[in-house]
């Protein structure tokens, strides 16, 4: 009987292991998702503005909002460069060396440049300072980019421009992205910033953000599918095995319900104690972002599986 009891616990173990592994893998491919779209969030706004301006006198308006936490990206329509203007805290990519922009920076008479991985070998460093030659310019080089994953943004250049250069540049010349750190809804942006369009940046759909969601994570979703088919079978052998001791309990006169009951307890407290064991040991060796969501689906599946066992158990051996 202990044996069966361990064995379970070692089975369920490896189950949750296996869904903690599943969820790193799956945060993982969203971080990548995220770098590949210069570290935006899915809540980004592709915004269009209702009279041409310069991108000095934007970046003003948006200075003298309401409107905290933002950042914005002016986006160059032939070249991988973005200008780049924040307001408050804001999330920043991962960097190898150097440090992202300070607020100072934004109102800065000297450009400054934030690259791409994949220009470090191309920085001019005489001395203690890097420098990107852009358009015939050398600019200096705060900061590069990345980190042990490949992606989209290890090929991008964000640029503080100076304020000379942002009164010469105009918005109808760049694709505008605007994210913020607590989202905010199309029209209130649109009211406070006085835009013409606010569009999602990526298109939202019913529960799932992103059907491409979907596409990239298929093979952690059928991971996760393959889990809880994985506790059912589980479960099939302990009922199958319930039926041969509720033989020998009738032989020794046990009271139905309490058999049911005492079955339930058991299969409730050794598969909880594979599943509590089985998460901390993945969530020691894999670092996650979030555990909402790890969390919300292994209590999911350790609830559903002990309610469902009651009422299979409870069908099968009343009918006895």
């Amino acid at each position: 009987m202990f044996k069966r009891k361990i064995a379970v616990v070692f089975y369920v173990i490896l189950i949750s292991f296996f869904c903690v592994y599943l969820f790193f893998k799956i945060q993982e491919r969203d971080l990548i998702m995220q770098l590949n779209n210069n570290n935006l969030s899915f809540d980004a706004y592709v915004v269009t503005l209702k009279e041409n301006t310069s991108l000095a006198d934007f970046n003003k308006k948006v200075k003298e909002s309401s409107l905290t936490d933002i950042q914005i990206h002016y986006q160059d329509k032939k070249d991988k460069i973005t200008y780049f203007y924040g307001k408050g805290d804001y999330t920043t990519p991962p960097l190898l060396s150097g440090h992202f922009f300070a607020s100072s920076d934004f109102e800065s008479d000297v450009p400054l440049a934030i690259v791409g991985k994949k220009y470090k070998n191309k920085l001019y460093t005489p001395k203690d300072q890097s420098y990107l030659k852009i358009n015939g310019s050398y600019v200096p080089v705060i900061g590069v980019m990345g980190d042990s994953y490949t992606s989209d943004l290890d090929s991008q250049i964000f640029i503080a421009a100076s304020v000379k250069t942002l009164a010469k540049l105009q918005t109808n010349n760049f694709k505008i992205v605007i994210d913020m750190t607590s989202p905010v809804s199309a029209s209130t942006l649109k009211k406070k910033l006085g835009l013409a369009t606010a569009i999602n940046l990526v298109k939202k759909d019913f529960i799932i953000s992103n059907k491409s969601w979907i596409n990239s994570h298929w093979t952690q979703l059928a991971g996760l599918l393959v889990a809880a088919v994985g506790i059912l079978a589980q479960m099939a052998v302990w009922l199958v095995s319930a039926k041969r001791r509720y033989i020998e309990a009738v032989f020794l006169q046990t009271n139905k319900a309490k058999f049911i009951f005492e079955e339930w307890r058991t299969y409730s407290i050794w598969v909880g104690l594979g599943m509590i064991l089985g998460s901390m040991l993945g969530m020691f060796i894999f670092q996650l972002t979030s555990y909402t969501y790890l969390l919300a689906f292994m209590g999911s599946l350790y609830v559903g599986s002990i309610i469902l066992f009651y009422l299979l158990i409870s069908l099968r051996l009343r009918k006895e």
